[in-house]
């Protein structure tokens, strides 16, 4: 709670006082993004290590993160080549075992990711993970004897509990932190030029613009197919004034800590989970969705479990289709089986919670990037929270590729043929000209893909009829009329 107001920065005291030699990235330390990350490392007086992830805008390791870190211990160089070879990694437990069982040159493991404290010895090498949130710390000791290069290893583990006593100065410090928490509950994330409707009595029944604006966060984040979330996660029961929206107003949307998921399931999972979704209204239950990336219309009136009319769901451009599968990005509490959604359980999951942002996060993220998109940041960069979603990037190429049946002339299906195949009468080839021509498609598409982004970042979200609810009757009477009509067209044939 206290890192997404203050963006880790409480943590930089710490870790500099506890006499840290060097740190590995993880996947959490780029929550905040790359600028805010640059500035923490900054702050630190102890060098960063990544080996494996290169920065495609710099070349180097993403982050700045040295490749490799050598240090003097106790007559000992400690590093890549030198005496002793420590491998300080943030993956799973099988990836570390891997890493022992194929790097002959490394002589201990150091992990973290896994939120566990273990120990295993694999291949003569010890891996140890010292579990998590300053719960509990390793103690190892290396004895060498003489003439040997192969240390023998002690690992102690350490639990902290109320046996040890609090540094005070530490304690102190920290403090001012927490002061700082009410100053942060009023920072400005963001202007937005339209209400937002949060109450519970239209939330809970229907389609929002606020709960599209979240959900449409939540899909550019992931990069799903389409997102479920249940309204009972957004919490503040009033319509939010257009103009400046501060970190107050998003934590009286998004109280608690929410971690997504993006599961796979098939087109006949989701339908059951839309029939869960609606199967209380009109009662005002948590479990009534908003959504993004698809769109699914409902008739009130019918049974529980057979309200959703199938032939009207679509996920992106296309409508649903039992047998087919989709990526669909959730909160871990629906992923669960809560609220209903028992149909996710037994789910694939895809991007499991420590790979995905949590919710809160990335609004704050998405407030970033409009930011950066605006050049209003120190640090200009491209590594930043995508503001559109992959379903309208999709949808905007497929028109421009002339794909869609009412969309513009195609501008791209007459540039299919390779070079050598275009030439003109007297026989002289055209590649040239289609070159020129695939320019100018791309630069179309490129051109198109700016215009949505800017858009996004005006703020604006609105009611896009993605969630429609049906009255049997007025359908039967339009099914009425239409017949009546075909009927009388029928008889002036005759």
């Amino acid at each position: 709670m206290l890192s997404t107001l203050t963006n880790g920065a409480q943590m930089v005291p710490v870790l500099n006082a506890v006499g840290t030699h060097c740190a590995v990235f993880g996947n959490h330390d780029f929550d905040f993004g790359l600028e805010v990350l640059s500035e923490r490392v900054s702050e630190t007086n102890f060098p960063w290590l990544m080996s494996n992830v290169i920065d495609n805008e710099t070349g180097r390791a993403l982050g700045d993160g040295r490749v490799t870190h050598a240090i003097d211990w106790k007559s000992k160089r400690i590093g890549l080549g030198c005496d002793l070879v420590i491998a300080l990694t943030h993956m799973r437990m099988p990836n570390d075992i891997k890493l022992a069982e194929n790097c002959e040159e490394i002589d201990l493991i150091l992990g973290g990711h896994d939120h566990i404290y273990r120990v295993e010895k694999i291949c003569d090498r010890w891996i140890v993970k010292s579990g998590t949130d300053f719960n509990h710390f390793s103690k190892i000791t290396l004895r060498f004897e003489t003439g040997s290069n192969v240390p023998d290893v002690n690992i102690e583990e350490i639990k902290v509990d109320e046996m040890y006593d609090p540094d005070q100065e530490m304690a102190d410090e920290l403090q001012q932190y927490v002061a700082l928490v009410e100053g942060k509950m009023d920072e400005v994330l963001g202007e937005f030029t339209v209400e937002l409707d949060g109450r519970f009595e239209f939330i809970r029944t229907s389609e929002t613009n606020l709960g599209n604006w979240v959900c449409d966060v939540i899909l550019a984040a992931t990069a799903a197919d389409c997102v479920i979330l249940n309204s009972g996660t957004l919490r503040s029961d009033k319509v939010h004034p257009p103009g400046p929206f501060t970190m107050r107003d998003l934590m009286s949307i998004v109280p608690i800590t929410d971690p997504l998921v993006v599961i796979e399931i098939t087109g006949e999972q989701l339908l059951g989970a839309l029939e869960n979704a609606v199967c209380a209204y009109p009662k005002l239950e948590g479990r009534f969705p908003q959504v993004a990336g698809m769109s699914f219309a409902f008739y009130p009136d019918r049974a529980p479990g057979s309200r959703v009319e199938k032939e009207l769901v679509r996920v992106g451009d296309e409508y649903l289709r039992e047998d087919a599968t989709y990526h669909l990005a959730t909160k871990v509490y629906l992923q669960q089986g809560s609220d209903g959604y028992v149909m996710f359980r037994d789910a694939k999951v895809l991007v499991d919670d420590e790979n995905c942002p949590e919710l809160g996060l990335a609004i704050q993220n998405h407030f970033n990037a409009i930011k950066m998109r605006l050049g209003k940041t120190k640090r200009p960069s491209k590594h930043r929270q995508s503001l559109v979603t992959l379903s309208r990037r999709h949808s905007l190429v497929k028109m421009l590729d002339g794909e869609e049946l009412d969309g513009p002339t195609p501008l791209r299906k007459s540039f299919s043929t390779t070079g050598s195949d275009l030439k003109d009468h007297s026989g002289h080839n055209d590649a040239g000209k289609h070159s020129a021509s695939e320019n100018r498609a791309h630069f179309c598409r490129r051109a198109s893909l700016d215009q949505l982004e800017a858009e996004s970042c005006q703020l604006a979200p609105r009611i896009e009829r993605r969630i429609v609810v049906l009255d049997d009757k007025k359908v039967a009477i339009r099914d009425a009329g239409t017949g009546s009509k075909e009927m009388n067209k029928n008889k002036e044939c005759g």
